[in-house]
């Protein structure tokens, strides 16, 4: 997971944090979301098969991450091997969708928590983001979900499992 570690994402920081042409974030903001979309990217290195639902913000700035495209296809190719598709639609073409939608969020839950030892969302809860697929989150504030094919499975560094950003 060395690969996710060197990654570098201050561009697309940058441009969250940009008031015209971004979200407007705080660089505290950025560094939180920065954090838990490495988490995000190991939990599709290590679960290629598993259908995911990140959280709003994680979706946020994994959709900045694509707008970048030529950075983006290489980051893909050095982490995974190849490019990480995003699928934007599911929960949006029905109930049972929409049920889809609660379900892999609800894995996605399982999958960090299990991985990472601390609550899903509690660094970005702190922040303001919601839960994809939690019951508790009104409609609307789901991210989308996508899944990845196949990928080489790995450990990841130690900084990913243990650092947490300063929210204070």
């Amino acid at each position: 997971m060395n690969a996710i570690a060197a990654l570098d994402l201050e561009p697309i920081k940058v441009k969250l944090m940009h008031n015209k042409s971004g979200e407007g974030w705080t660089l505290e903001r950025a560094n939180a979301v920065e954090l838990e979309y490495r988490r995000f990217l190991i939990l599709m290195k290590k679960f290629p098969d598993e259908q995911t639902s990140p959280l709003v913000d994680v979706d946020t700035f994994w959709h900045y991450h694509i707008l970048d495209t030529m950075k983006y296809a290489a980051d893909c190719q050095a982490v995974f091997g190849y490019f990480l598709h995003h699928f934007p639609y599911i929960g949006m073409r029905g109930e049972e969708d929409a049920a889809t939608l609660a379900r892999i969020g609800n894995r996605m839950k399982e999958l960090y928590e299990e991985e990472f030892g601390i609550a899903y969302g509690s660094v970005a809860t702190n922040l303001g983001a919601a839960y994809c697929g939690s019951t508790t989150i009104q409609a609307g504030q789901y991210a989308y979900c996508g899944w990845t094919p196949g990928a080489y499975r790995g450990s990841a560094t130690a900084s990913l499992y243990t650092e947490r950003p300063r929210l204070s």
